[in-house]
């Protein structure tokens, strides 16, 4: 008797768990395009393009890996949560759309962020162990950003300057 509430209980939970991993609260963030390149438009060194497409486009862009958990609700529910708000503060899928200013500030909190381990976030380390960005990928990063920063700061300069602004 109690072996089979058990089996009719586990059985209810996982029917549940499958029929609420047809409700995406933070709407379908998995039908996207995942085709481009990521931070098309910048100049990336090659290590650099490699951490963060490794380490950051889970959630930071449309080239997500979404892993067995992510199927049923609500893990679901969670990892698309953390994936629609990733993309929303910073979508390298459409960097190439951003106007520069929004370049330049994306790229302030980048440096800001990897440089004081806001990002990743400790949760996402945990449950991703190989995603773990080092101290010195966090200073290429860094490195990067700032540099790519001057970088637009001058062409908008010299295209102020060329347009007689």
């Amino acid at each position: 008797m109690v072996g089979r509430v058990s089996t009719v209980f586990v059985g209810g939970v996982l029917a549940a768990s499958v029929a609420l991993s047809l409700i995406h609260p933070w709407g379908d963030v998995r039908n996207v395009d995942a085709r481009g390149e990521l931070l098309r438009g910048s100049d990336v060194p090659e290590e650099v393009r490699q951490v963060l497409e490794n380490k950051c486009a889970d959630c930071h862009s449309n080239r997500t890996h979404w892993p067995v958990y992510s199927r049923l609700a609500p893990g679901s529910w969670l990892v698309e949560r953390d994936v629609s708000r990733g993309r929303a503060a910073m979508d390298f899928s459409r960097w190439e759309s951003m106007r520069t200013e929004e370049r330049i500030d994306a790229l302030s909190r980048i440096a800001s962020e990897v440089r004081t381990k806001e990002m990743p976030p400790a949760p996402y380390s945990i449950m991703h162990p190989t995603r773990h960005v080092s101290d010195l990928e966090r200073q290429e990063i860094a490195a990067w950003a700032r540099a790519e920063r001057r970088r637009l700061r001058s062409a908008a300069e010299t295209q102020k300057e060329t347009n007689g602004q």
